[in-house]
């Protein structure tokens, strides 16, 4: 049985859109259990929505969220016992084994370092998720949690990078760093010293340098970058395919001569839909934490919570947090 614990409070669309979330998780999966922290407000709602899963459902009090408004430093003195604290105390005391939170992105870094701790070597915790790709998914880290990085901390993020892949099975993954171009002249100075960092220390592992046109080509398993450009990346692809996929279907539904053929086309949609929709790639895990944290959007609807719940449920358990841990420890004693 996997257990999480579920941060349902803070985003934009209210904690129905949670509830209901769980709902279609527990339905698909019977052997997922939840833990919801929740304002004794919502109990009613929450106990009406996950009634037929109450047995796999576990609703515990707590005081109020943390809001999107709230500082870190705000979050960590005045929230101490929000639902996003609560949920992350429970994995700490190992009644979790993972922590999904549609809450403050800052908020949940500071307070994950603070129940869970960090792993040893890594500075700055990075986001992370995989993007879908012509060949093989692509981990993209950072993608926000840090806007400034050093060329030392981009280089924790690429060990982070193939610990990751290591602890899930995968021995010699392909890594790069993003960039304006792939020749080594190219590039702040921060790029091009981590260049060189890589190629000294991870060359077994190292592609160089990739531009923006080449992250979909499915060669890599892992492009690093600091959180000002994997954040701007990651919503402008975003926002593409959302686009795309809507002129795609106005274009079909305009048309006359197109429309004979909807029915087909439907099937191909959705076909694309499963593979590129941002909402099905919405969770990010919080890489370089002790624990296995995950992040979806604070505007994420009910489809787009679920997705990123399936996505925490696939993290458990496929590697745990202290797999990546030792692989993460086994590359630093090499690269002394």
């Amino acid at each position: 049985m996997v257990t999480i614990a579920v941060d349902a409070m803070g985003g934009d669309l209210g904690p129905r859109v949670a509830f209901k979330a769980c709902r279609a998780l527990l339905k698909n999966d019977p052997d997922v259990e939840i833990l919801l922290p929740l304002h004794e407000s919502l109990h009613t709602l929450a106990r009406k929505t996950l009634g037929r899963y109450q047995p796999r459902t576990r609703i515990i009090s707590c005081g109020d969220h943390v809001r999107m408004e709230d500082s870190a430093r705000q979050a960590l003195r005045e929230r101490g016992d929000s639902s996003m604290a609560v949920c992350l105390t429970l994995h700490a005391e190992g009644k979790a084994q993972g922590v999904l939170s549609i809450g403050n992105t800052a908020a949940l870094l500071v307070m994950s370092r603070k129940h869970l701790g960090g792993l040893q070597g890594v500075e700055r915790p990075a986001l992370a998720t995989q993007l879908p790709t012509k060949g093989q998914p692509l981990l993209m880290l950072d993608l926000g949690a840090n806007i400034c990085m050093t060329s030392e901390q981009l280089l924790q993020l690429g060990m982070l990078a193939v610990a990751w892949y290591r602890a899930g099975g995968i021995q010699s993954p392909r890594i790069a760093l993003l960039n304006i171009g792939s020749e080594p002249g190219k590039g702040t100075d921060t790029v091009k010293a981590a260049g060189e960092l890589f190629g000294r220390e991870l060359a077994e592992f190292y592609d160089g340098f990739c531009e923006g046109d080449h992250l979909f080509d499915g060669q890599l398993n892992a492009v690093i970058c600091d959180g000002y450009s994997g954040n701007i990346t990651l919503k402008t692809t975003e926002g593409l395919i959302e686009w795309l996929l809507d002129m795609m279907g106005s274009e079909l539904r305009s048309s006359l001569a197109l429309r004979w053929f909807l029915p087909l086309w439907k099937a191909t949609m959705r076909r694309i839909d499963r593979q590129v929709s941002p909402a099905r790639h919405g969770g990010a895990m919080l890489l370089g934490v002790a624990g296995n944290v995950a992040k979806t959007h604070g505007k994420s609807d009910e489809r787009a919570f679920r997705y990123a719940l399936e996505y925490m449920v696939r993290q458990v358990r496929e590697r745990s947090h202290q797999d990546l841990e030792r692989e993460y420890q086994a590359l630093s004693r090499d690269c002394i």
